[in-house]
Protein backbone atom coordinates (compact mmCIF):
# COMPACT_ATOMS: atom_id res chain seq x y z
CA UNK A 1 0.00 0.00 0.00
CA UNK A 2 1.17 3.54 -0.76
CA UNK A 3 2.71 5.05 2.44
CA UNK A 4 0.38 8.06 2.26
CA UNK A 5 -2.68 5.82 1.89
CA UNK A 6 -1.43 3.72 4.80
CA UNK A 7 -1.27 6.81 7.04
CA UNK A 8 -4.75 7.95 5.94
CA UNK A 9 -6.14 4.46 6.59
CA UNK A 10 -4.54 4.36 10.04
CA UNK A 11 -5.94 7.78 10.94
CA UNK A 12 -9.41 6.65 9.80
CA UNK A 13 -9.20 3.53 12.00
CA UNK A 14 -8.07 5.53 15.03
CA UNK A 15 -10.88 8.00 14.51
CA UNK A 16 -13.41 5.16 14.44
CA UNK A 17 -11.82 3.54 17.48
CA UNK A 18 -11.96 6.63 19.64
CA UNK A 19 -15.10 8.22 18.19
CA UNK A 20 -17.63 9.26 20.79
CA UNK A 21 -21.34 8.73 20.62
CA UNK A 22 -23.49 11.88 20.85
CA UNK A 23 -24.30 11.04 24.48
CA UNK A 24 -20.64 10.51 25.39
CA UNK A 25 -19.80 13.77 23.67
CA UNK A 26 -22.48 15.53 25.75
CA UNK A 27 -21.08 14.15 29.01
CA UNK A 28 -17.53 15.13 28.02
CA UNK A 29 -18.64 18.65 27.20
CA UNK A 30 -20.65 19.02 30.40
CA UNK A 31 -17.69 17.77 32.41
CA UNK A 32 -15.40 20.48 31.12
CA UNK A 33 -17.73 23.39 30.47
CA UNK A 34 -17.58 26.42 32.69
CA UNK A 35 -20.12 29.18 32.90
CA UNK A 36 -23.64 29.68 34.17
CA UNK A 37 -25.91 26.72 34.85
CA UNK A 38 -28.25 27.93 32.12
CA UNK A 39 -25.52 27.18 29.56
CA UNK A 40 -25.29 23.55 30.72
CA UNK A 41 -29.04 23.24 30.53
CA UNK A 42 -29.10 24.69 27.01
CA UNK A 43 -26.59 22.04 25.88
CA UNK A 44 -28.78 19.33 27.40
CA UNK A 45 -31.94 20.74 25.81
CA UNK A 46 -30.25 20.79 22.41
CA UNK A 47 -29.12 17.20 22.85
CA UNK A 48 -32.60 16.08 23.91
CA UNK A 49 -34.19 17.69 20.86
CA UNK A 50 -32.02 15.53 18.60
CA UNK A 51 -32.32 12.42 20.78
CA UNK A 52 -36.12 12.55 20.68
CA UNK A 53 -35.99 12.34 16.89
CA UNK A 54 -34.67 8.79 17.28
CA UNK A 55 -35.77 7.11 20.49
CA UNK A 56 -35.31 7.29 24.24
CA UNK A 57 -34.04 5.27 26.04
CA UNK A 58 -31.01 5.45 23.78
CA UNK A 59 -29.96 1.96 22.63
CA UNK A 60 -26.49 1.48 21.16
CA UNK A 61 -25.88 -2.20 20.47
CA UNK A 62 -26.26 -3.71 23.99
CA UNK A 63 -25.87 -0.47 25.95
CA UNK A 64 -29.02 1.34 27.10
CA UNK A 65 -29.03 4.93 28.38
CA UNK A 66 -32.09 5.85 30.45
CA UNK A 67 -32.83 9.58 30.72
CA UNK A 68 -35.24 11.45 32.94
CA UNK A 69 -35.77 15.23 33.07
CA UNK A 70 -36.99 16.41 36.47
CA UNK A 71 -36.25 18.96 39.18
CA UNK A 72 -36.70 16.32 41.89
CA UNK A 73 -33.89 15.97 44.41
CA UNK A 74 -33.62 12.18 44.24
CA UNK A 75 -34.31 9.85 41.33
CA UNK A 76 -33.87 6.06 41.17
CA UNK A 77 -34.50 3.55 38.43
CA UNK A 78 -36.48 0.38 39.07
CA UNK A 79 -37.20 -2.51 36.81
CA UNK A 80 -37.12 -6.22 36.17
CA UNK A 81 -33.34 -6.00 36.11
CA UNK A 82 -33.21 -4.63 39.68
CA UNK A 83 -36.01 -6.87 41.03
CA UNK A 84 -37.83 -3.55 41.55
CA UNK A 85 -37.49 -3.28 45.35
CA UNK A 86 -33.70 -2.96 45.29
CA UNK A 87 -33.97 0.08 43.02
CA UNK A 88 -35.13 2.38 45.82
CA UNK A 89 -31.70 2.65 47.43
CA UNK A 90 -29.37 3.92 44.71
CA UNK A 91 -30.08 7.22 42.94
CA UNK A 92 -29.10 7.44 39.28
CA UNK A 93 -26.57 9.92 37.91
CA UNK A 94 -27.35 13.62 37.97
CA UNK A 95 -25.74 16.56 36.17
CA UNK A 96 -25.37 19.31 38.77
CA UNK A 97 -27.38 22.50 38.30
CA UNK A 98 -29.61 20.87 35.66
CA UNK A 99 -32.74 18.72 35.54
CA UNK A 100 -30.87 15.94 33.71
CA UNK A 101 -30.72 12.42 35.24
CA UNK A 102 -29.36 9.33 33.51
CA UNK A 103 -28.36 5.72 34.01
CA UNK A 104 -26.64 3.16 31.75
CA UNK A 105 -27.09 -0.61 31.69
CA UNK A 106 -26.02 -3.43 29.36
CA UNK A 107 -28.65 -6.00 28.30
CA UNK A 108 -28.92 -8.91 25.92
CA UNK A 109 -29.82 -7.77 22.42
CA UNK A 110 -33.07 -9.77 22.52
CA UNK A 111 -34.16 -8.68 26.01
CA UNK A 112 -37.56 -7.15 26.85
CA UNK A 113 -38.04 -5.57 30.26
CA UNK A 114 -40.35 -3.37 32.32
CA UNK A 115 -38.91 -0.37 34.15
CA UNK A 116 -39.92 2.91 35.81
CA UNK A 117 -38.31 5.85 37.58
CA UNK A 118 -38.77 6.15 41.35
CA UNK A 119 -39.34 9.70 42.59
CA UNK A 120 -40.72 10.80 45.96
CA UNK A 121 -41.66 7.23 46.94
CA UNK A 122 -43.68 6.74 43.77
CA UNK A 123 -43.02 5.02 40.46
CA UNK A 124 -43.18 7.34 37.46
CA UNK A 125 -43.45 6.33 33.80
CA UNK A 126 -40.64 7.29 31.45
CA UNK A 127 -42.05 10.44 29.86
CA UNK A 128 -39.71 10.04 26.88
CA UNK A 129 -40.83 6.48 26.03
CA UNK A 130 -44.28 5.96 24.42
CA UNK A 131 -44.19 2.18 25.02
CA UNK A 132 -46.13 1.39 28.20
CA UNK A 133 -45.68 -1.92 29.99
CA UNK A 134 -48.17 -4.50 31.29
CA UNK A 135 -46.68 -5.60 34.61
CA UNK A 136 -47.85 -5.16 38.20
CA UNK A 137 -46.31 -1.65 38.28
CA UNK A 138 -48.93 0.27 36.32
CA UNK A 139 -46.60 3.23 35.76
CA UNK A 140 -43.98 1.04 34.09
CA UNK A 141 -42.57 1.56 30.62
CA UNK A 142 -41.30 -1.12 28.24
CA UNK A 143 -37.74 -1.56 27.01
CA UNK A 144 -37.40 -3.74 23.91
CA UNK A 145 -33.87 -4.37 22.67
CA UNK A 146 -33.01 -4.39 18.93
CA UNK A 147 -33.25 -8.18 18.42
CA UNK A 148 -36.47 -8.63 20.39
CA UNK A 149 -39.17 -10.16 18.15
CA UNK A 150 -42.52 -8.51 18.77
CA UNK A 151 -45.36 -11.09 19.11
CA UNK A 152 -47.55 -10.23 16.13
CA UNK A 153 -50.05 -12.94 17.11
CA UNK A 154 -51.32 -10.85 20.03
CA UNK A 155 -52.65 -8.12 17.75
CA UNK A 156 -56.18 -7.94 16.37
CA UNK A 157 -56.11 -8.80 12.67
CA UNK A 158 -59.22 -7.76 10.77
CA UNK A 159 -58.51 -10.37 8.11
CA UNK A 160 -58.85 -13.15 10.70
CA UNK A 161 -62.36 -14.32 11.70
CA UNK A 162 -63.37 -14.18 15.37
CA UNK A 163 -64.49 -17.09 17.50
CA UNK A 164 -67.40 -17.00 19.94
CA UNK A 165 -67.33 -16.34 23.71
CA UNK A 166 -69.84 -17.85 26.13
CA UNK A 167 -69.99 -16.91 29.82
CA UNK A 168 -71.70 -18.58 32.79
CA UNK A 169 -71.53 -18.64 36.60
CA UNK A 170 -70.68 -22.18 37.68
CA UNK A 171 -71.59 -23.03 41.28
CA UNK A 172 -69.55 -25.40 43.40
CA UNK A 173 -70.16 -26.66 46.92
CA UNK A 174 -67.59 -28.81 48.74
CA UNK A 175 -65.90 -29.02 52.13
CA UNK A 176 -68.26 -26.40 53.53
CA UNK A 177 -67.40 -23.93 50.77
CA UNK A 178 -70.11 -22.61 48.45
CA UNK A 179 -68.82 -20.51 45.56
CA UNK A 180 -69.75 -19.42 42.07
CA UNK A 181 -66.98 -19.09 39.48
CA UNK A 182 -67.30 -16.98 36.36
CA UNK A 183 -66.30 -19.21 33.44
CA UNK A 184 -65.54 -17.78 29.99
CA UNK A 185 -65.41 -20.34 27.19
CA UNK A 186 -64.04 -19.31 23.79
CA UNK A 187 -65.05 -21.45 20.83
CA UNK A 188 -62.87 -21.28 17.70
CA UNK A 189 -64.26 -19.84 14.47
CA UNK A 190 -66.11 -22.59 12.64
CA UNK A 191 -66.70 -24.62 15.81
CA UNK A 192 -68.55 -27.82 14.85
CA UNK A 193 -70.46 -29.64 17.58
CA UNK A 194 -70.38 -32.82 15.48
CA UNK A 195 -66.72 -32.67 14.47
CA UNK A 196 -65.18 -36.13 14.53
CA UNK A 197 -62.80 -36.65 17.45
CA UNK A 198 -63.71 -33.44 19.26
CA UNK A 199 -61.59 -30.43 20.21
CA UNK A 200 -58.70 -30.14 22.68
CA UNK A 201 -59.41 -27.77 25.58
CA UNK A 202 -56.96 -25.32 27.16
CA UNK A 203 -57.87 -24.29 30.74
CA UNK A 204 -56.42 -21.00 32.01
CA UNK A 205 -55.87 -19.85 35.59
CA UNK A 206 -56.07 -16.06 36.12
CA UNK A 207 -58.45 -16.02 33.16
CA UNK A 208 -59.12 -12.27 33.09
CA UNK A 209 -55.39 -11.61 32.76
CA UNK A 210 -55.18 -13.86 29.72
CA UNK A 211 -58.21 -12.21 28.12
CA UNK A 212 -57.52 -8.54 28.86
CA UNK A 213 -55.89 -6.00 26.55
CA UNK A 214 -53.21 -5.23 29.15
CA UNK A 215 -52.72 -8.93 29.70
CA UNK A 216 -52.28 -11.71 27.18
CA UNK A 217 -54.97 -10.86 24.58
CA UNK A 218 -55.58 -14.59 24.30
CA UNK A 219 -58.52 -14.27 21.91
CA UNK A 220 -56.27 -12.66 19.31
CA UNK A 221 -53.63 -15.32 19.87
CA UNK A 222 -56.05 -18.20 19.32
CA UNK A 223 -57.70 -16.51 16.33
CA UNK A 224 -54.37 -15.89 14.59
CA UNK A 225 -52.70 -19.21 15.37
CA UNK A 226 -55.72 -21.22 14.27
CA UNK A 227 -56.39 -19.18 11.14
CA UNK A 228 -52.78 -19.37 9.96
CA UNK A 229 -52.60 -23.07 10.83
CA UNK A 230 -50.00 -22.77 13.56
CA UNK A 231 -52.15 -24.85 15.92
CA UNK A 232 -55.19 -27.05 15.49
CA UNK A 233 -58.59 -25.57 16.46
CA UNK A 234 -59.00 -25.66 20.25
CA UNK A 235 -61.51 -24.55 22.84
CA UNK A 236 -60.15 -22.29 25.59
CA UNK A 237 -61.61 -21.82 29.09
CA UNK A 238 -60.80 -18.92 31.46
CA UNK A 239 -61.41 -18.93 35.22
CA UNK A 240 -60.51 -16.54 38.06
CA UNK A 241 -60.08 -17.63 41.69
CA UNK A 242 -62.00 -16.05 44.56
CA UNK A 243 -58.87 -15.74 46.69
CA UNK A 244 -55.66 -16.17 44.74
CA UNK A 245 -53.39 -16.84 47.71
CA UNK A 246 -55.67 -19.33 49.46
CA UNK A 247 -56.76 -21.22 46.34
CA UNK A 248 -53.52 -21.17 44.35
CA UNK A 249 -51.00 -21.60 47.14
CA UNK A 250 -52.42 -22.33 50.59
CA UNK A 251 -55.09 -24.31 52.41
CA UNK A 252 -57.92 -24.02 49.84
CA UNK A 253 -55.93 -25.30 46.87
CA UNK A 254 -57.15 -28.90 47.26
CA UNK A 255 -60.80 -27.86 47.13
CA UNK A 256 -60.10 -25.52 44.24
CA UNK A 257 -58.23 -28.28 42.37
CA UNK A 258 -61.21 -30.62 42.82
CA UNK A 259 -63.57 -27.97 41.44
CA UNK A 260 -61.28 -27.35 38.49
CA UNK A 261 -60.43 -30.95 37.59
CA UNK A 262 -63.75 -32.63 38.34
CA UNK A 263 -66.64 -30.17 38.30
CA UNK A 264 -65.41 -27.70 35.66
CA UNK A 265 -64.14 -30.27 33.15
CA UNK A 266 -67.32 -32.31 33.51
CA UNK A 267 -69.38 -29.21 32.69
CA UNK A 268 -67.22 -28.29 29.66
CA UNK A 269 -67.34 -31.88 28.34
CA UNK A 270 -71.13 -31.96 28.72
CA UNK A 271 -71.63 -28.67 26.87
CA UNK A 272 -69.09 -28.88 24.06
CA UNK A 273 -67.53 -31.33 21.62
CA UNK A 274 -64.28 -32.03 23.48
CA UNK A 275 -61.57 -34.67 23.59
CA UNK A 276 -62.44 -36.41 26.86
CA UNK A 277 -58.99 -37.73 27.70
CA UNK A 278 -55.87 -36.38 29.47
CA UNK A 279 -53.97 -35.69 26.26
CA UNK A 280 -56.86 -33.50 25.09
CA UNK A 281 -56.63 -31.18 28.11
CA UNK A 282 -54.02 -28.56 28.95
CA UNK A 283 -54.02 -26.54 32.19
CA UNK A 284 -51.79 -23.50 32.47
CA UNK A 285 -51.26 -20.27 34.39
CA UNK A 286 -48.78 -17.52 35.27
CA UNK A 287 -46.79 -17.15 38.50
CA UNK A 288 -48.92 -18.64 41.33
CA UNK A 289 -51.36 -19.69 38.60
CA UNK A 290 -48.59 -21.97 37.38
CA UNK A 291 -48.21 -23.32 40.90
CA UNK A 292 -51.87 -24.42 41.07
CA UNK A 293 -51.79 -25.67 37.45
CA UNK A 294 -48.97 -28.08 38.29
CA UNK A 295 -50.80 -29.17 41.45
CA UNK A 296 -54.01 -29.88 39.49
CA UNK A 297 -52.15 -31.80 36.78
CA UNK A 298 -50.22 -33.89 39.31
CA UNK A 299 -53.17 -34.68 41.60
CA UNK A 300 -55.52 -35.30 38.68
CA UNK A 301 -53.26 -36.71 35.97
CA UNK A 302 -56.15 -38.92 34.83
CA UNK A 303 -57.91 -35.67 33.82
CA UNK A 304 -55.06 -33.37 32.71
CA UNK A 305 -52.17 -34.85 30.77
CA UNK A 306 -50.59 -31.52 29.84
CA UNK A 307 -49.42 -28.58 31.95
CA UNK A 308 -48.10 -25.19 30.80
CA UNK A 309 -46.13 -22.96 33.14
CA UNK A 310 -45.76 -19.21 32.53
CA UNK A 311 -43.04 -18.33 35.06
CA UNK A 312 -44.55 -20.62 37.68
CA UNK A 313 -43.81 -19.26 41.16
CA UNK A 314 -42.40 -22.46 42.66
CA UNK A 315 -40.16 -22.32 45.69
CA UNK A 316 -38.35 -25.44 46.92
CA UNK A 317 -40.15 -24.99 50.26
CA UNK A 318 -43.61 -24.92 48.66
CA UNK A 319 -45.79 -28.02 48.85
CA UNK A 320 -46.25 -28.23 45.08
CA UNK A 321 -42.50 -28.17 44.38
CA UNK A 322 -41.91 -30.90 46.96
CA UNK A 323 -44.85 -32.94 45.65
CA UNK A 324 -43.39 -32.95 42.13
CA UNK A 325 -39.84 -33.49 43.33
CA UNK A 326 -40.46 -36.18 45.97
CA UNK A 327 -43.71 -37.84 44.91
CA UNK A 328 -44.05 -40.75 42.49
CA UNK A 329 -43.88 -39.75 38.80
CA UNK A 330 -47.19 -39.09 37.05
CA UNK A 331 -48.07 -39.20 33.36
CA UNK A 332 -47.98 -35.42 32.83
CA UNK A 333 -46.16 -33.54 30.09
CA UNK A 334 -44.80 -30.08 30.99
CA UNK A 335 -43.83 -27.04 28.96
CA UNK A 336 -42.33 -24.21 31.04
CA UNK A 337 -41.07 -20.75 30.16
CA UNK A 338 -39.26 -18.36 32.46
CA UNK A 339 -37.15 -15.23 32.35
CA UNK A 340 -33.63 -14.62 33.58
CA UNK A 341 -34.84 -11.34 35.15
CA UNK A 342 -37.32 -13.13 37.46
CA UNK A 343 -35.02 -13.84 40.39
CA UNK A 344 -35.33 -16.31 42.08
CA UNK A 345 -38.01 -17.95 39.91
CA UNK A 346 -35.57 -18.83 37.12
CA UNK A 347 -33.29 -20.59 39.60
CA UNK A 348 -36.17 -22.56 41.14
CA UNK A 349 -37.49 -23.62 37.73
CA UNK A 350 -34.05 -24.71 36.57
CA UNK A 351 -33.78 -26.85 39.69
CA UNK A 352 -37.26 -28.33 39.18
CA UNK A 353 -36.49 -29.01 35.51
CA UNK A 354 -33.41 -31.02 36.39
CA UNK A 355 -35.29 -32.99 39.05
CA UNK A 356 -38.23 -33.86 36.78
CA UNK A 357 -36.01 -34.82 33.85
CA UNK A 358 -34.09 -37.13 36.17
CA UNK A 359 -37.41 -38.68 37.25
CA UNK A 360 -38.34 -39.39 33.62
CA UNK A 361 -40.90 -36.63 33.01
CA UNK A 362 -41.37 -35.05 29.61
CA UNK A 363 -40.34 -31.51 30.50
CA UNK A 364 -39.79 -29.00 27.69
CA UNK A 365 -38.66 -25.51 28.57
CA UNK A 366 -37.42 -22.18 27.24
CA UNK A 367 -35.55 -19.37 29.01
CA UNK A 368 -35.57 -15.75 27.84
CA UNK A 369 -33.99 -12.46 29.01
CA UNK A 370 -37.28 -11.07 30.32
CA UNK A 371 -39.07 -10.23 33.56
CA UNK A 372 -42.13 -11.33 35.53
CA UNK A 373 -45.01 -9.69 33.64
CA UNK A 374 -47.76 -10.12 31.07
CA UNK A 375 -45.62 -8.59 28.34
CA UNK A 376 -43.43 -11.69 28.62
CA UNK A 377 -46.15 -14.28 29.12
CA UNK A 378 -48.37 -13.25 26.24
CA UNK A 379 -45.43 -13.38 23.83
CA UNK A 380 -44.75 -17.03 24.68
CA UNK A 381 -48.21 -18.57 24.91
CA UNK A 382 -47.80 -19.62 21.28
CA UNK A 383 -44.72 -21.68 22.20
CA UNK A 384 -46.79 -23.73 24.63
CA UNK A 385 -49.81 -24.09 22.34
CA UNK A 386 -47.74 -25.09 19.32
CA UNK A 387 -45.93 -27.71 21.36
CA UNK A 388 -49.03 -29.43 22.72
CA UNK A 389 -51.46 -28.92 19.82
CA UNK A 390 -49.52 -28.25 16.60
CA UNK A 391 -51.37 -28.04 13.34
CA UNK A 392 -51.05 -31.31 11.45
CA UNK A 393 -51.28 -30.73 7.74
CA UNK A 394 -53.71 -32.93 5.89
CA UNK A 395 -53.21 -34.27 2.40
CA UNK A 396 -52.86 -31.37 -0.05
CA UNK A 397 -56.12 -30.26 -1.60
CA UNK A 398 -56.26 -28.60 -4.99
CA UNK A 399 -57.70 -25.10 -4.48
CA UNK A 400 -61.11 -24.48 -5.97
CA UNK A 401 -60.37 -20.88 -6.95
CA UNK A 402 -57.67 -18.25 -7.29
CA UNK A 403 -57.18 -16.33 -4.01
CA UNK A 404 -54.74 -13.68 -2.80
CA UNK A 405 -54.82 -13.69 1.01
CA UNK A 406 -54.10 -10.93 3.52
CA UNK A 407 -50.48 -10.97 4.63
CA UNK A 408 -49.62 -12.05 8.19
CA UNK A 409 -48.61 -10.45 10.40
CA UNK A 410 -50.08 -7.13 9.39
CA UNK A 411 -48.86 -4.60 10.49
CA UNK A 412 -45.35 -6.09 10.33
CA UNK A 413 -41.68 -5.34 10.89
CA UNK A 414 -39.61 -6.44 9.08
CA UNK A 415 -40.97 -9.79 7.80
CA UNK A 416 -44.44 -10.87 6.73
CA UNK A 417 -45.93 -13.85 4.88
CA UNK A 418 -48.00 -13.48 1.71
CA UNK A 419 -50.19 -16.46 0.77
CA UNK A 420 -52.15 -17.25 -2.38
CA UNK A 421 -54.00 -20.16 -4.03
CA UNK A 422 -53.83 -21.17 -7.69
CA UNK A 423 -56.77 -23.13 -9.03
CA UNK A 424 -54.72 -24.27 -12.04
CA UNK A 425 -51.22 -23.96 -13.42
CA UNK A 426 -50.35 -20.51 -14.69
CA UNK A 427 -47.61 -17.96 -15.16
CA UNK A 428 -47.45 -15.99 -11.91
CA UNK A 429 -46.23 -12.54 -10.97
CA UNK A 430 -46.20 -11.25 -7.38
CA UNK A 431 -44.88 -7.71 -6.88
CA UNK A 432 -44.64 -5.06 -4.15
CA UNK A 433 -45.56 -1.42 -4.81
CA UNK A 434 -45.42 1.77 -2.76
CA UNK A 435 -48.34 4.19 -2.36
CA UNK A 436 -47.23 6.05 -5.51
CA UNK A 437 -47.46 2.88 -7.58
CA UNK A 438 -43.72 2.46 -7.95
CA UNK A 439 -42.52 -1.13 -8.12
CA UNK A 440 -40.43 -1.98 -5.04
CA UNK A 441 -39.76 -5.70 -5.36
CA UNK A 442 -40.61 -8.75 -7.45
CA UNK A 443 -41.24 -11.77 -5.24
CA UNK A 444 -42.41 -14.25 -7.90
CA UNK A 445 -42.01 -14.24 -11.69
CA UNK A 446 -42.37 -17.75 -13.08
CA UNK A 447 -44.72 -20.59 -13.97
CA UNK A 448 -46.35 -22.43 -11.03
CA UNK A 449 -48.55 -25.48 -10.72
CA UNK A 450 -51.95 -25.43 -9.01
CA UNK A 451 -51.73 -25.35 -5.20
CA UNK A 452 -51.27 -23.08 -2.19
CA UNK A 453 -48.16 -20.93 -1.84
CA UNK A 454 -46.53 -18.82 0.87
CA UNK A 455 -43.85 -16.19 0.26
CA UNK A 456 -41.94 -14.37 3.01
CA UNK A 457 -41.40 -10.70 2.25
CA UNK A 458 -38.61 -8.91 4.13
CA UNK A 459 -38.97 -5.13 4.17
CA UNK A 460 -35.26 -4.62 4.82
CA UNK A 461 -34.42 -0.93 4.81
CA UNK A 462 -37.79 0.26 3.48
CA UNK A 463 -39.37 3.18 5.28
CA UNK A 464 -42.45 2.54 7.38
CA UNK A 465 -45.80 3.10 5.73
CA UNK A 466 -48.44 1.58 3.45
CA UNK A 467 -47.45 -0.79 0.64
CA UNK A 468 -49.41 -2.90 -1.83
CA UNK A 469 -48.79 -6.39 -3.16
CA UNK A 470 -50.30 -7.55 -6.44
CA UNK A 471 -50.77 -11.07 -7.79
CA UNK A 472 -51.17 -11.49 -11.55
CA UNK A 473 -51.88 -14.79 -13.33
CA UNK A 474 -53.29 -15.69 -16.72
CA UNK A 475 -56.73 -16.04 -15.14
CA UNK A 476 -56.78 -13.77 -12.08
CA UNK A 477 -55.44 -10.52 -10.72
CA UNK A 478 -55.65 -9.31 -7.12
CA UNK A 479 -54.14 -6.61 -4.91
CA UNK A 480 -54.02 -6.10 -1.14
CA UNK A 481 -52.70 -3.44 1.25
CA UNK A 482 -50.18 -3.96 4.06
CA UNK A 483 -48.64 -1.72 6.71
CA UNK A 484 -44.94 -1.65 7.61
CA UNK A 485 -44.27 -0.28 11.13
CA UNK A 486 -40.84 1.12 11.98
Amino acid sequence: MNPLLRVIFLMFCLQKLFAQTPFESLLSTLDTVSGPAAYKQSLIDSFMTKARQSAIPIIEDSLVTFIHMTDAENVALGGDFTTWAASYKTPINHIDSTNFWYHQEVFERNARLDYAFYIDREFVRDQENPRTATGSIRAASELAMPDYEYPAEIELNEAVPEGHMETILLEYFANGIDKSYRVNTYLPHGYDSSREGGYPVVYFQDGSGYLSQRGARARNIFNNLIFYQEIEPVISVYVNPHNRGLEYLMDQKETYAEFFALHLTAYIDSMYNTIESPEGRLVMGPSYGGNISAYIAYQHSDIFGNCGLNSAAFRPSYEVFRLLADGPPKNVNFYAIWGTYEYPIHLDLRALRDILLEKGYTFNWAEYPEGHNWGFWRARIDDILKYFYPYIEEEPVIPQKFVLRQNYPNPFNPNTTISYDLKQASSVSLKIYDVLGREINTLVQNHQNSGSYQIIFSAGDLAGGIYYYQLDTEYYSGVRKMLLLK
